[in-house]
Order: structure tokens, then sequence, then C-alpha cells
């Protein structure tokens, strides 16, 4: 079995690559032959598994969620797809949440090695795939304005003091959405499109009833509050029933904005829309993760 490594150094705290040998010399005892490949720049990983995903049986990611939407992208884009592992080692690790992966890299091997494939749901957004969220709106910027070096050396801290530096910048979105065979027409204050139960650190779904196979969205979208002190109200009622709170299931969602400049990310990475139009559909069990 030929293995890729694929490292962001970059990404996540400055203690997270502990252990990365031991995981490589897993793979070795096992009958892996490893190669080992460090991104230089954003898009890097892309850009080299296009070229050379057809080298690999598996391609292990070590990086965030960013990265890993990278990896998606790849081979979403061709044919042949191999198996993928995650090591999660960004701010948030949304993602890896979902398959209970942790931290501890030696374990994940471990886990790796016993070649238990789970099929996950891939996200298009116009032409850009996304693993498990697309969103747009309030503070929707955080992840990919927010300074490494803090986020090297405070983690999710980090994302919490530069979201509070966004609060007074915050409007309304008007966007009219059909979703499910119906139109919409709203003042939103932001929306989110998701696989799996959690966003930003916090976990919306419950995990039994959030799978990332089951090829649906969950979409929550918000409704525009003028008021910063009811804004961070209701961050802590998203779990709850609120007026303001509109959620859904799909596999299809198509949105219109008056304005140009509405922000999105997607995995955390930036986004934008064509001609203030979105459209985003879900692709069931296109890829497949050792977990």
């Amino acid at each position: 079995m030929k293995l890729l490594m694929l490292i962001n150094a970059k990404s996540g705290m400055k203690n997270s690559k502990a252990h990365l040998l031991d995981a490589i010399d897993i793979f070795c005892r096992n009958g892996y032959t490893v190669t080992t490949y460090v991104t230089q720049s954003k898009n890097d990983a892309e850009e080299y598994l296009l070229k050379n995903r057809t080298k690999y049986d598996v391609v292990c990611v070590f990086g965030g969620d960013g990265t890993m939407n990278e990896v998606s992208n790849a081979l979403m884009r061709k044919e042949y797809k191999p198996l993928l592992g995650y090591f999660p080692s960004g701010t948030m690790n949304d993602f890896g949440s979902n398959f209970d992966l942790g931290n501890d890299p030696k374990v994940i091997a471990e886990r790796i090695v016993q070649m238990n494939e789970k099929p996950f749901d891939v996200g298009l957004f116009n032409d850009r795939y996304f693993n498990y969220v697309a969103a747009f709106g309030a503070m929707c910027d955080v992840p990919f304005t927010t300074d490494r070096s803090a986020k090297e050396a405070l983690g999710n801290i980090a994302y919490m003091l530069e979201g509070i530096s966004h609060l007074p910048d915050i409007k309304k979105i008007p966007v009219k959405y059909s979703i499910n065979g119906k139109d919409y027409k709203r003042n939103v204050l932001f929306g989110l499109i998701y696989s799996g139960n959690r966003v930003a650190g916090m976990e919306l779904e419950d995990k039994k009833r959030a799978p990332v196979d089951d090829g649906k969205f969950n979409v929550l979208i918000v409704d525009y509050i003028p008021s910063i002190f009811e804004i961070s109200d209701l961050f802590s009622y998203l779990l709850q029933k609120n007026q303001l709170i509109h959620r859904y299931q799909t596999d299809h969602i198509t949105l219109e904005f008056e304005d140009d400049d509405v922000i999105w990310t997607l995995d955390g990475e930036e986004a934008k829309t064509e001609n203030r139009k979105a459209d985003i559909k879900i692709i069931n069990k296109a890829l497949r993760l050792l977990a």
C-alpha cells in the first residue's frame, strides 16, 4: 500500500505536530510505503494532488479543516479517489469531530491501518466543493481574518477575540432563497448550510441525528437583529427553538443576494458568490475516510 502523508506544518497550535513520526512509524510497521509532502503555500495541497493522486492508495492529511478542503477539491475533480486519513491539527477541527478522531496521531494511525472505510457527503457551492459547512454573514470571515500567529499561540481564544472585534460591523443581508420547493425572502444575520453536528466549535446537532452520509444538509438561517447585545444572546440559543431561527433539511438550496459583498466561508476558507447567487447541493457518500 502506498500512502501519502500530506503535512501542513503551519496549521494549528505550536505543539500539534508532536508524535507525527510515531504515526509514520506505525504505517511503516504495517507494510505501508510512506511518502511525505509538506505544503509550501495556500492551495499547494490541492495542486499537488491534482498531479500526483494516482500514485497513492491512501492520502493522509495532517492539517486543519482548510487543508482537508483543498484535498477534497482535488479528489472530487478527478475520477480516481484514493482513501483518506485525517490527522486534525487545526484550531477548530470541526470536521474531524464527526468521526471522533481526537488529536493523538498514534491513535489515529492505528485506526487508519484497520482500513475501516467511512463514506461521507461532500457539498458543492457553485463550482467549489466543501466537506462540512458553507456559511455566510455575521463573523463568517473570522476563520480567515484571524492572524495565524495568534491562532498558533492562543487557539480558539484567537477566534473569539477576532469575533468580538467584528461585532460593530455586522449588518443585515437581504436574501431570497429556495429550498424544498418553497421560496423565502428575509433580512438575515447569518446562514449555515452544514453536514454533521459541529460548526465553529459549537455542537448544533445531536451527533446521532446528524450523520455525514445521509445525503442531506442541515440549514440554519438566522434573522437580522440590530442590537449587538441581542446578537450575543442569540448565539447561546442556537440549539433551542426561537422565532428568529429557521431550520431545514435538504439536498439543495439556492440563494440570491442584493449585494455583491456577502462574505462566505467554506470549511473556514474564503469563498465568493457568482453574480450574487449561490447554488449549493450535496453529493452523497462522495469520499471515503479511514477512521
